[in-house]
């Protein structure tokens, strides 16, 4: 090239070189001016080029999103939910051509469902008394006024279907009086209108600002997103069984009684905040968790608390008695965190963890046992109290784990040996390294006590 027309300036200069170089890369310059035969070689060429004495700012580099290369398998979470309490997929119909994969959706609309029945309510409030027998379809939400009171027979069945064109979860909202009156041959049903129920397929029952005389008698829900709320309420109960709901039972300022209840195969069986329960001869499994209490009264007697893939029961700042229960092949049995209890005559055992944990808690125990669990079976953080008459056995890591500073009290116990060198050895004691010891321990029984369960 010998001829440039235009005048340039330095950066001028520096454009023109960078083009030019830019233009020899590619292979049409290669054979335009540089081969043998190139029809432009040795040739003079003439061009015109205007570059601004002032270049324009350069444009921000473009933000590239960078996927990260996977490094291997993802393991599942080491935490995951106990198979058996994982809802269970519904069944193909035999002769159905598969289409591929059923989404949930299409699992729940493939069901078969209610559309005919003997009563038939649709987004109705009840102001007067009624009473409901038979099988009855409710489309939409059913309220009880707070003047009036809803008595269903023995037997009855009430099945809630959506209101047309609309997405929220039926409820049976309770504002006046429940009484189901079923029998232990003739249940109450209260769930969704389909023939297989599945978790929160309707509302659940709700009561509000009711302080009435409220009673669920063999009452069975199934497949709710909680079985019962109750807000400010009073119910009672006996033979309740509520399964296949996110939460069973959930309590909010109120005051319960119940006997005779099951509960299982919910994410939480039963949960109470601010609220008094009385909770007796029931039976609480295959929950994830199966009890959380939070400043609130309890008091369970003869209740099975068993197979809950976490925590039997939770406590916080909780009042609570623990008495002839079995709390049996949960993670831990009990963990509570502050308030007070009594734990009389009753059983932990074969708990994948611990039996008992309780870190800043008063608590008495008296007549129990505390055998073949996975940890400790008793566990105590700045836990104060006494266990005595009790069994201490067979425990994985220790008979009793004990930190912090409170004293505490274990007179009078069985601890699988009548050797005081191995009861020692199965007794942690954080401040016995220090000659400062925190369990008193002698004197010991030399055999189990014969009313221990």
């Amino acid at each position: 090239m010998k001829h440039i027309c235009g005048r340039l300036s330095i950066k001028g200069v520096c454009s023109v070189l960078l083009l030019a170089c830019l233009l020899m890369v590619g292979t049409g310059c290669q054979k335009l001016f540089l081969d043998q035969d190139a029809l432009l070689k040795n040739q003079p060429v003439t061009f015109s080029l205007k570059v601004n004495e002032t270049l324009p700012p350069a444009a921000p580099p473009a933000m590239i999103p960078v996927t990260p290369r996977p490094t291997g398998t993802i393991s599942p979470p080491a935490t995951a939910l106990d198979s058996r309490l994982v809802p269970r997929k519904e069944t193909v119909v035999a002769g159905t051509p598969s289409q591929g994969p059923v989404t949930l959706r299409e699992q729940r609309e493939s069901r078969t469902m209610l559309t005919r029945a003997e009563s038939v309510l649709a987004g109705r409030t009840i102001s007067e008394d009624l009473t409901l027998r038979g099988t009855v379809l409710v489309r939409g939400s059913l309220v009880v006024a707070p003047q009036a009171t809803l008595r269903l027979e023995a037997g009855t069945q009430v099945r809630f279907a959506s209101a047309a064109g609309s997405g929220a979860k039926p409820s049976l909202v309770v504002l006046g009086r429940l009484m189901a009156q079923g029998t232990a041959q003739k249940p109450v049903v209260l769930g969704a209108a389909f023939e297989q129920p599945a978790v929160g397929d309707w509302g659940g029952v709700v009561l509000i600002s009711t302080e009435k005389k409220n009673s669920l008698d063999h009452c069975r829900i199934e497949g709710a997103q909680t079985g019962i709320t109750a807000r400010y309420s009073q119910f009672s109960g006996a033979g309740l069984a509520i399964m296949q709901s996110h939460v069973g039972i959930a309590l909010y300022d109120s005051v319960v009684s119940l006997t005779k209840t099951e509960i299982q195969r919910c994410d939480v069986g039963l949960t109470l905040s601010d609220s008094e329960m009385e909770l007796k001869d029931s039976l609480v499994k295959e929950n994830r968790l199966g009890l959380v209490a939070l400043r609130s009264a309890l008091v369970v007697g003869g209740l099975k608390l068993r197979n809950n893939s976490q925590e039997g029961m939770v406590l916080d700042q909780a009042r609570f008695r623990i008495s002839g229960s079995a709390v049996t092949e949960n993670r831990s049995g009990v963990r509570a965190t502050g308030g007070e209890g009594q734990i009389l005559f009753s059983r932990f055992a074969m708990n994948r963890e611990d039996g008992v944990a309780l870190q800043e808690t008063r608590i008495r125990i008296s007549d129990s046992s505390f055998i073949r669990n996975g940890r400790a079976g008793l566990a105590l953080e700045n836990a104060r109290g006494s266990a005595v008459g009790s069994t201490f056995a067979d425990n994985a890591q220790a008979q009793l784990l004990h930190a912090g500073d409170e004293p505490f009290s274990a007179l009078l116990n069985w601890w699988g040996a009548a050797d005081e060198q191995r009861i020692v050895s199965g007794i942690q004691d954080s401040g016995r390294i220090s000659g400062q010891g925190k369990v008193q321990y002698v004197p010991f029984l030399v055999q189990s006590p014969a009313n221990v369960p």
